[in-house]
């Protein structure tokens, strides 16, 4: 019997070996002209505590952006990076806000300022073939003053906030999942990448999971740290959330450019207020999805 079963055992272990030996080159192939467009979606739930009372807040969003790909060599890709339009549906503290950036009346009213500041903002970068950064122009944009409810927004859809930002030199852009490494990155090989502002900390860590004959998947679980100021009731109130984040990545693998990116976030930690320290949780979804248009 044994005889009989060896050689199912040997072709499964060859199995095995042959899906261990995988490995993928990290460079990011664009062309000329082209452009990456990307559809970023969140989903934030959060609930307070104040005065011994839950106050809940979600928020849906919608950005989408792009980056036109200005130049392109074997050492570098140049990028112009721009934002499209923003939507978002916000109920919380008893009212319900509706806006889209593409509705003329939404775009003249009362919160039209600030997304507007945002849709103005564009900036280039040049990265290297594994998508660090080598240089961005403007290196940043300074913040713009919003209103108490903007701000509340803004603080709920942070990733959409962020999307105008440019990455910093040395850094990681959209662009960069799986780093440069000789042979290439094999399934099951992890990688880590952390950075720290003056208000934010995080760590990430990376598991190439998956090659298909189309696709690459990489999980990723994170931690970070967040500290934010906002005005309650004429006082200033300073945030501080704990992260945990877990998700995936699928690339597409002849370009390795990303096709679909999920992230889930939890969240706790507490505003210190002139009412004392509030307990607050949160949740965020979000789902990145990319169409990459050829150039003209």
């Amino acid at each position: 019997m044994f005889h009989k079963l060896l050689p199912v055992v040997v072709l499964c272990l060859s199995l095995n070996a042959d899906l261990q030996a995988q490995s993928v080159d990290g460079k990011v192939k664009l062309g000329q002209a082209q452009v990456v467009a990307i559809n970023l979606q969140t989903k934030t739930t959060i609930a307070q505590q104040a005065m011994g009372q839950s106050i809940d807040f979600n928020v849906d969003a919608n950005c989408l952006h792009q980056y036109l790909v200005t130049n392109t060599t074997d050492d570098n890709h140049s990028l112009r990076h721009s934002v499209n339009s923003i939507s978002f549906n916000f109920d919380g503290m008893g009212q319900k806000r509706t806006f889209n950036s593409g509705n003329p009346k939404d775009l003249n009213g009362q919160m039209g300022k600030p997304v507007k500041e945002l849709l103005d903002k564009k900036y280039d970068m040049i990265i290297d073939p594994y998508g660090k950064v080598k240089l961005a122009m403007p290196e940043s944009f300074p913040a713009n003053a919003t209103d108490n409810q903007m701000a509340i927004i803004s603080s709920m859809m942070k990733e959409v906030m962020e999307v105008v930002q440019p990455p910093k030199a040395g850094k990681s852009s959209f662009f960069r999942v799986v780093p440069e490494k000789e042979g290439g990155v094999k399934v099951g090989e992890s990688w880590t990448e952390s950075g720290a502002t003056l208000t934010d900390k995080y760590e990430t860590t990376y598991v190439l999971t998956s090659v298909s004959d189309s696709t690459v998947q990489v999980d990723f679980t994170g931690i970070a740290t967040t500290v934010s100021k906002a005005e309650m009731m004429g006082n200033e109130t300073t945030t501080t959330l704990s992260h945990k984040l877990t998700g995936k990545i699928i690339l597409d693998k002849a370009t390795m450019i990303i096709r679909e990116k999920t992230t889930n976030t939890e969240s706790t930690g507490s505003t210190e207020s002139p009412f004392g320290n509030l307990p607050v949780t949160s949740k965020t979804t979000s789902v990145i999805t990319v169409q990459v248009m050829a150039g003209e």
